[in-house]
């Protein structure tokens, strides 16, 4: 496995252990450990926002179609 590859199964899990090891041990971590949780951290934050994004919209509907009738 490339250390690509590894990152992005770290993004896209949410790997637990690398979280764990940044508090008891943070400066145990390697660069590409915390490439790998600073890409989680964005992605998270990206979610966050198109779901926000996704209710936002869902309440405008639900609004409009309240109000029209």
């Amino acid at each position: 496995m490339t250390d690509e590859e590894r990152n992005i199964i770290t993004s896209v899990w949410n790997d637990m252990v690398l979280r764990k090891k940044l508090e008891d041990d943070p400066y145990s971590l390697t660069s590409e450990e915390l490439y790998a949780l600073e890409n989680n951290d964005k992605l998270n934050e990206k979610i966050a926002l198109l779901v926000k994004d996704a209710l936002v919209r869902r309440a405008i509907t639900n609004n409009e179609r309240f109000f029209s009738h």
